[in-house]
């Protein structure tokens, strides 16, 4: 199983190298902010003050879903312990975490994932759809900024993606944020 899960991590990690080239670097390096703690930070807040401002208590717990997806994913972290990649990136990073599963892959995917759904419920069409599939890229070209930068591996970023799906599934069918 380990040496399957390095060959995958080996192989895409070529492929997204491979692929995007140099050039692309300025381009994930925006698509990494997009998705640092920060960014998804205020994304929640915003959406938790549109909640509160609109007294939709349903609309504040989903953008409190996406500090608590963050959460989860610290605490895996914690428990798997595995290292991040060997890179000039990593080393270089400001906070040393464990790598697995990617912060940055979950709270995107929730993030922008809930600002998609948003835009398909409440946007006209067919601005809804536009606005929706670009917010909905989001989340996948931040996962491979942090493979392409040495971050992390993409199992990590595969990982992060089904957490941060998992918790947007939850927000959707279970708290039902528009009604």
């Amino acid at each position: 199983m380990r040496s399957t899960l390095h060959r995958f991590d080996h192989n895409v990690t070529h492929w997204v190298v491979q692929s995007f080239g140099q050039s692309f670097r300025p381009f994930f390096e925006f698509m990494t902010m997009l998705g640092d703690p920060l960014a998804i930070g205020l994304v929640s807040v915003a959406i938790i003050g549109t909640g509160f401002m609109t007294s939709s208590m349903r609309l504040a717990v989903s953008g409190a879903a996406i500090p608590a997806t963050l959460l989860i994913g610290a605490l895996l972290k914690l428990l798997f312990e595995r290292a991040r990649p060997v890179t000039e990136y990593a080393m270089n990073m400001k906070i040393h975490t464990f790598s697995f599963p990617s912060g940055h892959s979950s709270g995107s995917t929730i993030a922008y994932g809930l600002l998609a759904y948003f835009a398909l419920m409440k946007l006209p069409a067919p601005w809804n759809i536009v606005v929706g599939l670009m917010l909905a890229v989001v989340p996948i070209f931040v996962g491979l900024s942090r493979i392409y930068l040495g971050a992390h591996f993409p199992s990590d970023v595969v990982a992060g993606w089904i957490l941060g799906l998992a918790a947007l599934v939850i927000v959707i069918l279970i708290i039902q944020p528009l009604l």
